[in-house]
């Protein structure tokens, strides 16, 4: 009984993270870069190709998006230290980028998302407002969480129990 009682108070004080938390972290950080690296390298090529946007008016969009998401971060900060904590901002954040991921793929994958297809002889029509929305709040979803989690995160692998 008295080893019983031992042991519960062992496992009661045992410290949140460290390395057994670090296979998840590990494993959450490389799946997000390799959808990252893949999503932005073509990025601009979609926008030109499959949305029909000019070529600068592509690649702004891609730099503006990256700036401004460049922000979140004191934001997700912010939200875990004075609100929810590391844990759940993880949390909600990693279900807001799933979100944007699978809306973004899905905008992709649906004809009706973007604009019709064109010959190479003819004026391509680009995207109307609707598609453009859609593509942009997916974007955002993607960006902001992603930028959200990561502060979060690190801080979680160093700064203490998560």
């Amino acid at each position: 009984m008295e080893k019983m009682e031992k042991d519960n108070h062992v496992h009661a004080t045992r410290e949140k993270g460290g390395l057994l938390t670090m296979p998840f972290i590990f494993a959450n950080e490389i799946c997000e870069k390799l959808a990252v690296v893949g999503f932005n390298a073509n990025m601009v090529s979609y926008l030109t190709s499959q949305i029909h946007m000019p070529l600068t008016q592509a690649a702004n969009t891609v730099t503006n998006f990256g700036g401004t998401a460049s922000l979140t971060p004191l934001l997700g900060a912010f939200i875990a230290d004075a609100y929810a904590g590391r844990f759940w901002t993880i949390t909600i954040a990693s279900i807001i980028y799933t979100v944007g991921m699978i809306s973004l793929t899905v905008s992709a994958v649906l004809p009706q998302l973007r604009p019709p297809p064109c010959d190479h002889n003819q004026v391509c029509q680009e995207a109307d407002g609707g598609q453009l929305a859609i593509l942009y709040i997916s974007r955002s979803l993607t960006r902001s969480s992603r930028l959200w989690r990561n502060p979060t995160l690190r801080g979680g692998i160093w700064g203490g129990p998560v």
